[in-house]
């Protein structure tokens, strides 16, 4: 069974902003020590290993763009949309934070200024550049 890109594409925010949401939920104390990361050597570690999470992340986000297969103007607006959601889950948590209803860690504080990071990038970066390819073939399908 083949997996298309595009369902990776949109199962990747789900996935992200769920993990996101579980962390929030069952471990809102986290800290780098319950992780293991005892020294800063391993807090480091740990660090790298959540930047790795996001870098997959966006490749899986930028790999349509990189190897032409965008969609149409309204496939994109979608992808958009999924996109959003991980954001939604951090300024979730931040709200309920900053509002005194959840306390959540300073990881978890980090994890979500991280998430919505990576989601500025895939809809500003990543979505402005499909938007000017699709604006530009649209141009070139009305010339012909």
């Amino acid at each position: 069974m083949r997996v298309s890109a595009s369902l990776i594409r949109y199962l990747s925010p789900l996935i992200l902003g769920a993990l996101l949401g579980l962390m929030f939920w069952l471990a809102p104390d986290i800290t780098p020590q319950k992780m293991g990361a005892e020294t800063p050597d391993q807090a480091v570690v740990l660090m790298g290993g959540f930047f790795v999470i996001f870098w997959i992340y966006l490749q899986i986000q930028g790999y349509p763009i990189s190897h032409g297969d965008i969609g149409t103007a309204s496939s994109h607006t979608i992808d958009n949309i999924m996109s959003f959601i991980p954001a939604l889950t951090a300024l979730f948590g931040l709200a309920l934070t900053m509002f005194n209803f959840w306390e959540l860690s300073q990881l978890n504080i980090a994890l979500a200024v991280m998430t919505l990071g990576i989601v500025w990038i895939d809809l500003w970066i990543y979505g402005g550049s499909a938007s000017k390819i699709n604006r530009l073939t649209d141009e070139i399908k009305a010339e012909r």
